[in-house]
C-alpha cells in the first residue's frame, strides 16, 4: 500500500503569519504489525524542506488499543522508540485487530503539550477466486478481481486501489502514460509517479456484488501505467485517510469550488495536522501484455 499524501508547508489555517505546526504520520494495516509513526514540524512555504532537519527527535510516543470506541478507555498500549531522526518505531511487536479503534498519543516532553489521534480499522478483506495471472492491455476481457466482504462501521466501505509497476522503465509505458511524459517538463519525476499510479477515492456503490456478499471489480485500464509485472494493490480506507486524499483533491485542483470556498484539508489530529490512519489491504501480481504480443 502506497499513499502520495502531500502535507503543506504554508499556513492550513488562513493566518496572515507563518506558524508552525507538528506533523504526525502513521498507517495501521489489518493485521500487520504496528506502523512506524513519524513526527516532525512544518517549515515556512518559501523554506526548502528536508525530513531530518524538520523531524523531532525527543518526543514520547505511544499507540493505544481503545476498549471499543474513540472515546471508550485503554485497554492495552505499546510505547515506542526513536529509530532515526523523527522515525519511531514500536518497542513490542502486536498484530492491529480489524474493527478496533487505536489512539496515537504523543507527548513532547519540552513543553508538555500532546498530539493525539485516534482510527478505527477497516475490517480485513482477500482477493478471492480465480485471478488473471496475465492479461493483454486493452483487450476485451477486462482485468477484473473479487473481492471478500468487509464492513467499517456507520458507512459504506471506501477503496483506494494501486497498481504498482515492478518493470517501471520508459520503454515499458502504456500508450496515455507515453503520451503525458513526453509533454512533461520532468520526465524522471514523472517515471517515478506513475510507478505507483492510485485510482483514487472510489465508493463500494459501483461494484458488483455476488450472492455472497462479496464484490467483483473490474480495474480500469486507465489505472495501469506499465506493462509487463504490476501488483494491483486494493485497500479499504478509514476516515482519517478518507477525509484526507478527498479534502486534499479540492486543495490541488480536483473541484470547481472557487479558491475562497475551498475548505481547509481535514486532518483528524488535536495538537498538529497530518494523518494518523487505518486501512485494510490485498495484493495480487498480474503481468500486462502488449497488444498484439
Amino acid at each position: 500500500m502506497a499513499f502520495v499524501l502531500i502535507l503543506t508547508s504554508c499556513n492550513p489555517y488562513g493566518q496572515d503569519e507563518y506558524v508552525e505546526y507538528y506533523i504526525v504520520e502513521s498507517y495501521l494495516v489489518a493485521n500487520a504489525l504496528l506502523p512506524q509513526v513519524r513526527l516532525s514540524t512544518t517549515v515556512p512555504a518559501n523554506a526548502f524542506y528536508d525530513f531530518e532537519d524538520a523531524a523531532i527527535s525527543d518526543a514520547d510516543v505511544e499507540i493505544q488499543l481503545l476498549e471499543s470506541g474513540p472515546e471508550s478507555a485503554i485497554e492495552q498500549s505499546w510505547g515506542y522508540q526513536l529509530d532515526t531522526p523523527g522515525i519511531y518505531l514500536p518497542e513490542t511487536d502486536h498484530n492491529v485487530i480489524p474493527g478496533r479503534t487505536y489512539k496515537l498519543d504523543v507527548t513532547l516532553p519540552t513543553t508538555s503539550e500532546r498530539i493525539t489521534s485516534t482510527a478505527t480499522v477497516p475490517e480485513a478483506f482477500e482477493i478471492i477466486g480465480e485471478v488473471q495471472d496475465s492479461v493483454i492491455y486493452q483487450a476485451t476481457e477486462q482485468l477484473e478481481f473479487t473481492l471478500s466482504e468487509s464492513s467499517y462501521p456507520g458507512r459504506q466501505n471506501i477503496y483506494v486501489f494501486n497498481a504498482v509497476s515492478l518493470q517501471p522503465f520508459s520503454e515499458n509505458l502504456t500508450p496515455f502514460y507515453a503520451e503525458l511524459l513526453s509533454n512533461s517538463d520532468q520526465p524522471e519525476e514523472d517515471l517515478e509517479e506513475f510507478a505507483n499510479n492510485s485510482s483514487g477515492i472510489i465508493n463500494e456503490s459501483g461494484f458488483e456484488f455476488n450472492p455472497d456478499g462479496s464484490a467483483t471489480v473490474q480495474y480500469p485500464w486507465i489505472g495501469v501505467a506499465f506493462y509487463e509485472n504490476n501488483l494491483i494493490v486494493a485497500n479499504t480506507i478509514d476516515d482519517n485517510v478518507y477525509d484526507f486524499i478527498r479534502s486534499q483533491e479540492t486543495q490541488l485542483g480536483g473541484s470547481t469550488l472557487s479558491p475562497g470556498e475551498i475548505q481547509n484539508v481535514i486532518y483528524n489530529v488535536e495538537g498538529g495536522i497530518g494523518v494518523f490512519g487505518a486501512l485494510a489491504s490485498d495484493t495480487v501480481q498480474v503481468y500486462i501484455k502488449r497488444p498484439g504480443s
